[in-house]
């Protein structure tokens, strides 16, 4: 009786198959060092200081109300939740900007899907600012407002994630609202990004936005911890022609920008994506280019000790001032 043999190549294929199996993950480690490499090798700043054109006594005293035990952290349909999204309407309204949602200011909405069909109150507050020249496509400027707000009977109160990024949002509307941009500008502040980003998804399943007629999205979210001064600018992976506007910015800022966190794993192995991972994920789908801006993961991150007590302040004007320079940049071009 003949033995079943196996062909020679197919023993050769199995052993290499084998070695990469157990080699996969070193192998994905290595490009994770590499990518880390790559990533600190990019320009120290060059700048010491940044001007002050943004009022960030009052964007502190803002950022301080959106983490107050108040607002308790802000829930989708939360009584602090809600309390949030009308103060933000008076804020817009203070501002002066144009009404952008569906019922003034605001763009209500009830999620389908998953744990967020069951928050009620779920709503976008949306201002625009029209531009110099109206006839330029559309700047989108989103942050969300909304947090974990309180679970079993702890506040999340959210400071870094992402009372930051909303403040900001709304000094930056206060300056172009003083110095008015070429492009129209719509200032976003979204709910339910952490229940899967449904108030960015709303905005185009509403058709308040249509992809063809944006620019770019500059989406901020969490801005005010210093970790080792870092800012990371997600996206120019995707769109390389945001790359030489973002290598323009890393030189005059006096943080470090970091452009990357938005490379696959093929490149980067175990290296962080953050492509998907905040309210920019809805413009990307559908093609729109994107800006994210955000600070390294830290322990303060989802956990009730996120609060004011745990944000460098000298760190979140800089980063402030360089979103700003941001959408400045991208506003010329």
């Amino acid at each position: 009786m003949k033995l079943f043999r196996i062909p020679l190549w197919l023993w050769l294929l199995l052993i290499v198959a084998g070695l990469g199996y157990a080699f996969h993950p070193y192998l994905l480690e290595q490009l994770n060092q590499l990518e880390q490499k790559r990533l600190l090798s990019q320009p120290l700043p060059q700048v010491s200081e940044m001007p002050q054109r943004l009022d960030f006594q009052r964007q502190m005293a803002d950022l301080t109300y959106l983490a107050s035990e108040e607002l308790a952290g802000r829930g989708t349909g939360q009584p602090g939740g809600l309390k949030a999204q009308q103060w933000l309407v008076t804020q817009f309204t203070a501002i002066g900007l144009a009404t952008a949602g569906t019922e003034g200011y605001l763009q209500p909405y009830q999620p389908t899907s998953g744990k967020a069909q069951l928050m009620k109150g779920a709503a976008n507050v949306l201002g625009r600012i029209e531009g110099s020249d109206p006839a330029l496509p559309l700047l989108v400027l989103t942050a969300h407002y909304d947090h974990l707000g309180l679970h079993q009977g702890k506040i999340y109160y959210g400071a870094d994630d992402n009372a930051s990024g909303v403040a900001a949002l709304l000094a930056i509307a206060r300056y172009f609202k003083q110095h008015p941009p070429r492009h129209p500008v719509l200032f976003a502040a979204l709910d339910n990004e952490e229940s899967g980003m449904w108030g960015a998804r709303m905005l185009f399943e509403q058709e308040l936005l249509k992809p063809e007629q944006i620019k770019l999205n500059i989406n901020m979210d969490m801005l005010s911890h210093d970790t080792n001064k870092q800012l990371i600018a997600v996206g120019s992976y995707h769109y390389p022609q945001l790359g030489q506007p973002l290598l323009q910015l890393q030189q005059q800022s006096s943080v470090r920008l970091l452009l990357g966190y938005d490379r696959p794993a093929w490149r980067v192995g175990t290296h962080q994506d953050w492509t998907l991972s905040s309210d920019h994920r809805e413009f990307h789908k559908r093609q729109v280019p994107f800006v994210y801006f955000g600070v390294p993961d830290h322990a303060h991150y989802h956990q009730p000790t996120d609060t004011i007590d745990n944000v460098d302040q000298e760190f979140y004007r800089e980063v402030s001032e360089t979103v700003l320079d941001a959408v400045l940049l991208f506003d010329a071009s």
